[in-house]
């Protein structure tokens, strides 16, 4: 008798442990940006500067910051984290690039030494860490109506739609 019980103890534990992990693995969150996403203590913000249309060719830029205020690590990965921006129809996503350097490797190297330099995607973002994202938005793509950032950051399994603030 004793054994059944555990045994059925342990089929609905891991029932339990596998149904959380698929929906972490699906998980959307929606927050406005530069606002503390709840559970997560994530806080993500982005702005667009036209003045930086001409600095890489054939793009423009998108500065994202992201505040670590949680007790963990995040882990960033340059060719598993996927970037979108939605306009003002919000009918169509816009894919963006996290990491120039891998994706157009032709433009990067267009880029001024100093410039490379300081454009890099983070591998991680340590606790209470706050760290610039410059994405680069296709140049005919229409980044000033751009009215959503959305992000899936493989580590955490979660797809962010952060809304722009006016």
């Amino acid at each position: 008798m004793k054994k059944r019980i555990l045994i059925a103890v342990l089929v609905c534990a891991f029932a339990i442990a596998g149904s959380s992990a698929d929906a972490k693995k699906n998980r959307v969150v929606k927050a406005i940006g530069g606002t503390p996403i709840p559970g997560l203590s994530l806080i993500i913000d982005a702005s667009y500067d036209p003045k930086l249309d001409t600095f890489a060719p054939g793009y423009k830029m998108l500065n994202v910051a992201i505040m670590n205020n949680s007790f963990d690590i995040i882990e960033m990965d340059p060719k598993k984290d996927e970037w979108w921006i939605k306009t003002k129809d919000k009918r169509k996503k816009y894919r963006v690039i996290g990491n120039l350097r891998g994706e157009d490797p032709v433009a990067w190297n267009l880029l001024p030494d100093r410039a490379r330099n300081m454009i890099t995607y983070p591998l991680l973002l340590p606790i209470g860490a706050r760290q610039v994202i410059d994405l680069f938005v296709p140049e005919n793509v229409p980044v000033e109506e751009f009215q959503e950032l959305v992000v899936r950051i493989n580590s955490l399994g979660t797809t962010f739609e952060i809304t722009a603030r006016q």
